[in-house]
């Protein structure tokens, strides 16, 4: 009994944790969608896998616990596992428009006319990858039954309508890794332009049917959904065929070879092919039996040993094959250092008189007026203080910010701002919450129970 009462405390700690997490998911969704430049997109993103980490790793223990006798009633878990499930479905499209940066190649492709047929082509790229991923969560949720049946099952035995029901989803299951299986081959095909897009139209109603409607009763699957793309004979390999075939298959592929060999220009050159009845490859042995009948026009072959396992020689590169060899060779000369990953250390200008952006442009007849400072914006009066270091500029803006209320720190070298009163004020410090000025992520944040210690007070007075 204590046991029990031990795993149902730490299911309801859990639970708590999963309705917590996926509270912060969606917290920081909104902050994502909200944010107005790339560095707090950057930032939310990365919270955002931080936080589906954790649900992942509270999922695994839910199916853990779906799959375990000791509980009897898991629909509460189930219905938690599905709910995490489809957070991790919202975090795959944040992660797909993540993975194309503004200025990375496909981001700029993106701002150049896209040729009709590559668009069309990259839809159905899109439409296969996006079936493929739902027919994988459909088999995950089919898995996930089947174990909780065979728990009820074992305890129930005998239970015709259950057991039905679980050779209905093992035979669903099958019918799925089929269907992904082909279509993972038509993906490949797509990719190397060997089947055309047209074709994949076709079957695109057909796998949509079946998608939302093969747990229904009446349906009917089209058992020949895929005959017009010929996969099967493209899924097949030479060496499966020979030893599937026997001998009488030799004949083809003798020919095969040699159209390959004069395709190719190295007819001159590679003696005629002997494929004997004994099998392709040393050391086969024939079965027992009598001996076979002899094969008419057949010759000994003998193979240069330069050739090696490329019976047909090496084929000759085209021109972009070698350029393409060329670049990647260039590429292995110039590997990424670790160094490369770190994070950029922001430059301050030395020059004591540079030339200031456009849009924070000083006019030389009121640069060494104080009301012109004090008229400027704050962000400008930072930008001034920071980047023109060392000169009045930098003076003249501390000394409008101090009028202000900014007062400087510096042990961090930043400017604070009290937003309120100090809740505490001795002779050494004083503690309340701040506003101060991030120049690394250049922006205003708050921070609650800072204490201020005046010995890192620049109190001088700037006349």
């Amino acid at each position: 009994m204590a046991d029990k009462r031990k795993l149902q405390g730490e299911i309801d700690r859990c639970l708590k944790k999963v309705a917590e997490g996926v509270e912060q998911f969606e917290d920081i969704w909104q902050k994502l969608h909200n944010a107005a430049n790339a560095n707090q997109k950057e930032k939310y993103e990365a919270d955002l896998k931080k936080e589906i980490k954790k649900l992942q790793r509270l999922r695994d223990q839910i199916k853990t616990w779906v799959a375990s006798n000791e509980i009897k009633d898991k629909r509460q878990l189930v219905e938690n596992r599905k709910l995490i499930e489809t957070q991790m479905e919202r975090f795959k499209v944040v992660e797909r428009e993540t993975k194309t940066k503004a200025y990375s190649k496909e981001g700029l492709g993106l701002a150049q006319k896209v040729d009709p047929a590559q668009k069309e082509k990259e839809e159905a790229e899109q439409w296969l990858t996006n079936t493929i991923d739902t027919l994988n969560m459909q088999v995950d949720q089919f898995e996930s039954e089947v174990e909780s049946l065979s728990v009820q099952t074992r305890k129930k035995k005998g239970d015709k309508e259950k057991q039905d029901r679980i050779e209905e989803l093992k035979r669903l299951i099958d019918r799925h890794r089929y269907h992904i299986r082909m279509l993972e081959t038509i993906l490949r095909m797509l990719d190397n332009d060997s089947v055309q897009v047209e074709a994949i139209h076709k079957i695109k109603d057909d796998v949509e049917y079946y998608i939302d409607s093969s747990q229904e009763p009446d349906f009917e699957e089209n058992e020949f959904l895929y005959d017009d793309l010929d996969l099967e004979d493209i899924r097949k390999c030479v060496c499966v065929c020979v030893c599937v075939c026997g001998p009488e298959a030799l004949s083809s592929l003798k020919a095969m070879a040699e159209r390959a060999a004069l395709g190719s220009g190295l007819d001159g050159q590679i003696p005629s092919l002997h494929l004997s009845d004994r099998g392709l490859f040393s050391g086969t042995s024939a079965p027992a039996g009598p001996p076979p009948a002899p094969q008419p026009a057949v010759t000994e072959v003998n193979l240069p040993p330069s050739l090696g396992a490329c019976p047909l020689g090496p084929t000759p590169l085209s021109k972009e094959q070698l350029y393409q060899q060329a670049m990647q060779e260039a590429a292995w000369t110039h590997m990424p250092h670790p160094s490369d990953s770190e994070r950029i250390r922001q430059y301050l200008m030395r020059n004591p008189c540079p030339t200031l952006p456009f849009h924070h442009q000083v006019p030389p007849q009121h640069s060494d007026s104080i009301e012109f400072y004090q008229r400027l914006s704050t962000e400008t009066l930072f930008f001034i203080f920071y980047y023109l270091e060392g000169t009045k500029a930098q003076y003249l803006s501390a000394k409008a910010l101090k009028k202000q209320s900014w007062r400087f720190h510096t042990k961090y070298m930043m400017w604070f701002q009290r937003h309120e009163e100090p809740k505490t004020i001795t002779d050494e410090f004083e503690q309340g919450t701040y506003i101060y000025f991030d120049y690394e992520k250049w922006g205003q944040r708050k921070k609650e129970g800072f204490t201020f210690e005046y010995r890192y007070l620049e109190d001088r007075d700037l006349q």
